[in-house]
């Protein structure tokens, strides 16, 4: 181990005798150190970049020095802590690979791992990373996202008799999720080129099945695999956006034809959605998403 001792050296002291310190063969100092009045303990020790007010008091000189040498140790273990954990918002475990949300839901994905724990980065505030996943793989039924940015998950973990609710917030949510680094996406019907059976075909990289044969291949339940729906053409509404009813309701009570979308719902298992729209009567209304035109 290196000693302390080796890591430093002096400077030529500025004009207000304060002594610039170098540690590890910097170019710049890591700050300074100084003499102040007698006392027990009369020498200060400043890092390069922080206030006054964050000056260190210490009974010798050399004291002073080492004390920016822990300081420089620790901002640079900070720094690297900092990277990892930023490193691990695109870094997945092997086997799994992130998706968004966005595409979890558009792809009918039921098998997820989301993310439990999204701590800040640094501090309390900027960016997020995942700290932890769910361990087991969630079977996902709905994705219902909020007028606030917020996002529900609910479905069911250990099996289908333990229920699984998850709310994050905006920040958490925009991590995505994992699922399986060899996920089946369904393409269209037609007939299986190894069974040769006329089936919706899914596609896992290259290869191309029905049901029964991807699934097989991946080594799940054929029901893990995304239901079979063609796209109706309806527009991807997401909160937020100005929707026109394209249906007339019994009673008006006040609605408008044309409103604000404040939350859908995304049923996994059928891969349909539902679109709450506030046109300004008493309630909002929820219709599918087909029955919604652009405003």
């Amino acid at each position: 181990m290196t000693d302390i001792k080796t890591r430093y050296r002096y400077g030529t002291p500025d004009a207000n005798g304060r002594t610039p310190v170098f540690v590890d063969d910097a170019a710049d100092p890591s700050g300074h150190v100084w003499r102040t009045a007698r006392g027990s303990s009369p020498w200060k020790a400043l890092a390069t970049g922080d206030e006054r007010q964050y000056a260190t008091d210490h009974t010798r000189k050399y004291l002073a020095a080492e004390r920016l040498v822990t300081m420089v140790d620790a901002r640079t273990s900070a720094a690297t802590e900092t990277e990892r954990r930023r490193a691990r918002r695109t870094q997945a475990p092997a086997g799994w690979r992130f998706a968004t949300w966005d595409e979890i839901e558009r792809e009918g994905y039921r098998q997820v791992r989301p993310v439990h724990r999204a701590p800040y980065i640094s501090g309390n505030e900027g960016e997020r990373y995942p700290d932890t996943f769910a361990a087991q793989p969630v079977t996902l039924r709905q994705v219902t996202r909020l007028h606030n940015g917020y996002v529900v998950l609910s479905g069911a973990e250990r099996g289908e008799h333990s229920p699984y609710v998850l709310l994050m917030d905006p920040a958490h949510a925009d991590l995505g999720a994992l699922i399986p680094e060899r996920s089946a996406r369904y393409t269209a019907p037609g007939d299986c080129p190894e069974c040769e059976q006329a089936a919706p075909l899914y596609q896992v990289g290259t290869r191309l099945g029905c049901a029964s044969c991807t699934a097989a291949d991946l080594g799940v339940p054929a029901d893990h695999l995304p239901a079979p729906t063609e796209d109706d053409g309806a527009v991807w509404w997401r909160v937020g956006d100005t929707a026109r009813r394209t249906f007339a309701l019994p009673e008006q009570d006040g609605h408008a034809e044309t409103g604000r979308v404040i939350e859908t719902a995304t049923h996994i298992t059928d891969r349909t959605r539902r679109v709450h729209v506030d046109y300004a009567g008493r309630w909002p209304i929820s219709s599918a998403a087909a029955e919604l035109a652009p405003a």
